[in-house]
């Protein structure tokens, strides 16, 4: 039976391992109150831009890939690039947010 208040809070915030691909993510809600505060925070220099729908897509992507890094792809394993591990920062969760369409795709799910 699906519970209805059946929700992880812990899990939410601080996230679940999930594989993808042959590495392995933590993955928090979109739900959680820091990511949503995060892009909310982030989109203020662009409200105007936002509310007349002429917002650049490459910002609407660097925002969310940028909030998506601090509070969504908490940590990961197995990840690199040209055969060398890579280690979980923001900065390359954000890198790997913006530049790789299916996980972010993944992440967002």
């Amino acid at each position: 039976m699906f519970q209805l208040d059946g929700v992880n809070q812990s899990a939410t915030k601080d996230g679940v391992w999930t594989d993808f691909s042959s590495g392995k993510f933590l993955i928090a809600h979109t739900s959680n109150l820091a990511f949503q505060r995060e892009f909310s925070r982030l989109q203020q220099p662009y409200i105007k831009q936002i509310e007349r729908n002429r917002m650049d897509p490459e910002v609407s992507l660097d925002i969310m890939c940028k909030a998506m890094s601090k509070h969504i792809l908490l940590d990961w394993k197995h990840v690199g690039a040209k055969g060398q591990e890579i280690e979980y920062s923001h900065e390359n969760a954000f890198k790997a947010l913006k530049g790789n369409p299916e996980l972010r795709e993944f992440v967002q799910d």
